[in-house]
């Protein structure tokens, strides 16, 4: 089958008349786009190379070749790229609840709607609202808005650069997507502001003691939890103070339940990373002869039962 090509034009309007743009900038926009591209294109099942033709004048204009065998999903492909970086976000500043369910939960919901997308994408012709809706879909991935925040950070640090547009065209050059602006002042609303993100909490964690802490001070352990070995913080005071007070035995059996948080944080390309483990409370003791419940377990069981949402935003 002949291989058709469709063209995707990104364009850095300048306050000037110069056709230049600092080397650093240009680069680090070509990989955070290229890694939304990226993702869509798994997402979506679309095979694609991508050429780079030299720069037009204009301010400083990227011409990318897109190459495939189906010519209906390469116009797809860049028409959905063309909107998720020119749609100003109702809510950026931060991670959304959504966004944080879908990369935490197997959403199966989610993988059948994509799916279902998907098979229409598949189609010579695409109707707008499956259009719509696979840009939606991709607009609640926490990677491509962060990809996407990214992009527009450092566009906002390039102080010559007054807007940015993204344009499809076919091999004729002749324009298919209409050119679509975003001005400097609508850069920082694509800009998430924090890297934090919330804590995992897991309320029934077995850890394996590999390496308790018998000494008073701010000291991790160590252990083995969900088949990977964790450096924690032991923050039950009462736990601790029955480990000191000789009270627990420890050894190669040994294992506690509890109420471990994760902290986490985001790096520079998406990646969610665990900055911090803590052991909140120990809810029950394992060792090769014994088990037993806490008093603090027990406490923290009846607290639970009777006030789960206070309980749940104490921790």
């Amino acid at each position: 089958m002949e291989e058709i090509t469709n063209i995707f034009k990104l364009h850095f309007y300048r306050n000037d008349e110069l056709h230049v743009i600092d080397a650093i900038t240009r680069n680090e926009c070509e990989r955070e786009l290229l890694s939304v591209i990226k993702i869509v294109c798994s997402d979506l099942e679309i095979d694609v190379n991508i050429l780079s033709e030299i720069p037009e004048e204009g301010g400083f204009t990227e011409i990318w070749q897109f190459l495939g065998k189906h010519s209906g999903q390469l116009s797809l492909l860049i028409a959905i790229i063309a909107l998720i970086y020119s749609r100003i976000p109702v809510e950026n500043s931060k991670l959304t609840e959504l966004q944080i369910e879908n990369l935490e939960l197997d959403n199966e919901i989610k993988k059948e709607e994509l799916k279902q997308l998907r098979q229409k994408a598949d189609a010579k012709t695409v109707e707008k609202d499956t259009l719509i809706k696979l840009v939606e879909h991709f607009e609640d991935d926490f990677k491509i808005n962060w990809h996407k925040s990214n992009f527009y950070r450092k566009l906002i640090s390039e102080k010559d650069i007054t807007s940015v547009s993204f344009t499809g065209l076919d091999s004729n050059n002749n324009t298919t997507i209409p050119e679509k602006i975003v001005e400097r002042e609508q850069f920082s609303s694509f800009v998430i502001n924090t890297s934090e993100f919330p804590p995992l909490i897991d309320e029934e964690a077995t850890i394996d003691i590999i390496s308790p802490v018998l000494k008073s001070g701010n000291f991790h352990w160590k252990g083995y939890y969900n088949k990977q070995i964790i450096s924690f913080q032991m923050k039950d005071l009462d736990f601790k103070g029955s480990v000191l007070n000789l009270e627990v035995d420890f050894n190669t059996a040994t294992s506690i339940k509890c109420v471990l948080q994760q902290n986490r944080r985001i790096d520079d390309t998406g990646k969610v990373y665990i900055t911090l483990n803590k052991v909140i409370t120990v809810l029950e003791v394992n060792t090769s002869n014994n088990t037993y419940e806490t008093n603090q377990g027990k406490k923290y069981k009846k607290q639970r039962k009777e006030n789960p949402i206070q309980l749940k935003m104490d921790i």
